[in-house]
């Protein structure tokens, strides 16, 4: 799954891209949108199990009060 489509279904996830810009050191919204997740992992050297898991919460629709 792209990073436009995990936004697209999911538009909160779009919090967690943006946390990890720094640690890419780009925007991944911008420069990576059209990449899958796995690709974007690799290329800017990210955790893909750390990334998948922050993702999910956020996307998860059960979220503690």
């Amino acid at each position: 799954m792209t990073v436009l489509e995990v936004i697209h279904r999911h538009r909160k996830t779009e919090t967690v891209f943006r946390k990890y810009d720094e640690q890419a050191g780009v925007c991944i919204c911008c420069q990576a949108l059209f990449e899958t997740l796995e690709e974007v992992a690799g290329k800017y050297n990210l955790s893909l199990e750390g990334l998948l898991l922050e993702l999910e919460a956020v996307a998860s629709p059960v979220h503690p009060v």
